[in-house]
């Protein structure tokens, strides 16, 4: 979802900014550099600021934050969901973003029927001790998959590119990371993912980054540059991949 903030650009960055210092009293000169130091160090800002201390209430920032980007600003991508539908994979969403952001992207794409379920911050930061995924019914409309025992219990927040946090998702999402090609716009959310057993794809990058196995310049270029995730050739035969080489798509 790193890219759907882009979308917001200056937006994001003055929700965030305004957040830090009118809720959390943080001195403005001190801000811009702060979330910068944060987001990398930590992963997010806000994964940040809960380390040094700062208290506040992950859903209050979460609709502060995100609640009131541009969405109108994202139109329908008919090219990548055709794309989408077109992979006899399983295809699932690993993202830092809230559940609600996740949701509204998506919907906002075209893309809210295009995927098994989604890993959100909620699913690896849950309120309780539980863990779930979004997955969709018959109707495409995500509902809670709950899961006992797979919950985060570390006081600080888990997300990418934390090798944990992609653990984390690979036991929840039950995927054989062998069989699993990852996706994403972020150089070390694709350097954590290799560590932790993934195929990985660099996405925005016409040239490899350390950690990933293919780089696509555009994501609408990805039957081109990856033609082996729909079809083999067995003589003049071609058919789609069959397990065991390419069970599941994850996308970031």
């Amino acid at each position: 979802m790193d890219t759907a903030h882009r979308t917001g650009g200056v937006k994001y960055e003055c929700l965030l900014f305004e957040y830090m210092l009118e809720h959390l009293h943080i001195e403005e000169s001190e801000v811009p550099k702060m979330c910068l130091d944060l987001y990398r160090e930590y992963g997010t800002t806000m994964a940040g600021l809960k380390v040094l201390g700062y208290e506040f209430d992950n859903d209050e920032f979460h609709a502060y934050v995100h609640g009131r980007l541009p969405y109108e600003k994202l139109k329908p991508d008919p090219v990548l969901r055709n794309l989408l539908l077109s992979m006899p994979q399983r295809k699932i969403i690993f993202t830092n973003a809230d559940h609600g952001h996740a949701v509204q992207v998506l919907n906002r794409l075209g893309l809210e029927d295009c995927f098994e379920g989604i890993i959100y911050f909620e699913t690896l930061n849950p309120p309780k001790q539980i863990n779930h995924m979004d997955v969709p019914d018959d109707n495409h409309v995500l509902t809670d998959l709950t899961e006992c025992g797979c919950f985060n219990s570390h006081p600080q927040i888990l997300c990418k590119p934390s090798v944990e946090a992609f653990e984390a998702a690979i036991r929840i999402a039950d995927v054989d990371p062998k069989k699993t090609i990852f996706f994403d716009d972020s150089v070390r959310n694709v350097a954590s993912a290799k560590i932790a057993g993934l195929h990985t794809v660099i996405v925005g990058h016409s040239d490899l980054v350390p950690g990933a196995d293919h780089a696509l310049s555009s994501i609408h270029n990805i039957k081109e540059a990856l033609p082996e995730i729909w079809e083999i050739e067995e003589g003049n035969q071609q058919q789609k991949i069959q397990a065991p080489r390419v069970e599941t798509m994850v996308l970031a």
